[in-house]
């Protein structure tokens, strides 16, 4: 799976601005492709404050999750791609 594949599987099943029932799956793709750019030099706080900043930006940011409402997507999308890279790495949680 690409990594665009994966953050749009993540921010999908969150949806962070609870429209997926009224809108396309695509809804959040200028979200995702932005986040996607960002992940080579990213880790996974660093990729919790991109969330949150970059749904600030194309939302109103008094709907916009905090950061610590970011970070559990951010995990879910750093390990699904780390993980995979390194996979005989322990855990460090």
């Amino acid at each position: 799976m690409n990594h665009y594949q994966i953050v749009k599987e993540v921010i999908n099943d969150w949806d962070p601005m609870y429209l997926l029932p009224y809108t396309s799956e695509d809804e959040y793709e200028p979200e995702i492709r932005r986040i996607v750019s960002l992940l080579p030099t990213i880790s996974v706080e660093k990729l919790a404050v991109v969330i949150h900043e970059v749904f600030g930006e194309m939302f109103s940011s008094c709907r916009v999750p905090s950061i610590n409402n970011c970070y559990p997507s951010a995990l879910k999308i750093w390990n699904k791609i780390y993980n995979n890279k390194f996979p005989n790495l322990k855990k460090r949680y």
